[in-house]
């Protein structure tokens, strides 16, 4: 597939301070493969699970054209989801149910400077020579594993289920947006372990 004026998040800093803006990169071009598969093992439970793989590069990009060769952001090598579905009557009209979701995020740019390093503004302030080269090599989201789950009870036309997401509590980053010309990256933590009770009543 090829992207042209693919619409990104960034920083720009210059006389008018730090501004968060939407820029375009001229041209992606992205290969990818996907593979899914589901299987009713038993007549109460399903399993499935799907894999993808993809390869970016950043073709053109007039605005910074030091990033030609790099990874899309916002697109990570792999993404991989597993999910296992029991249902199991208890008895006329009562369910119990149970739903479980794993799911894998490879590694992932956000931003198209990735390896590259920059002359930030404090290279050009008095007495700060050689303080001003950035390297956003760090700014890479390391691949993560997340598990989410739901328990409970279903009736006619009731469901009452307990829910939690990020199960074992895994941290990673949702967002890391360098300022590449200011020699930083503000960063969005991910969500952490969180537990509720839903019910559902259908008339």
């Amino acid at each position: 597939t090829s992207v042209d004026d693919l619409q990104i998040f960034e920083f720009l800093v210059g006389p008018f301070g730090l501004l968060r803006v939407v820029s375009n990169i001229d041209e992606v071009e992205i290969t990818g493969l996907e593979l899914g598969v589901s299987a009713a093992v038993t007549e109460t439970f399903t399993l499935g699970a799907s894999i993808d793989a993809r390869d970016t590069e950043i073709k053109a990009n007039a605005s910074r054209p030091y990033t030609v060769g790099n990874k899309a952001p916002y697109s990570p090598d792999w993404t991989a989801n597993l999910t296992a579905a029991f249902d199991v009557p208890i008895r006329d009209s009562l369910d119990f149910i149970a739903d479980f979701y794993l799911r894998g995020v490879g590694p992932t740019w956000f931003n198209p400077g990735q390896n590259n390093t920059r002359t930030t503004l404090f290279e050009l302030a008095p007495g700060l020579a050689g303080l001003g080269t950035a390297d956003y090599s760090l700014t890479e989201r390391d691949e993560y594993w997340s598990l989410d789950a739901r328990i409970g009870l279903r009736g006619e036309n009731w469901t009452a289920v307990l829910w939690a997401r990020n199960v074992t509590d895994e941290e990673w980053l949702d967002e890391v947006i360098p300022a590449l010309e200011f020699g930083g990256s503000f960063i969005h933590p991910g969500p952490r372990r969180r537990f509720g009770v839903e019910f559902t009543y259908e008339f």
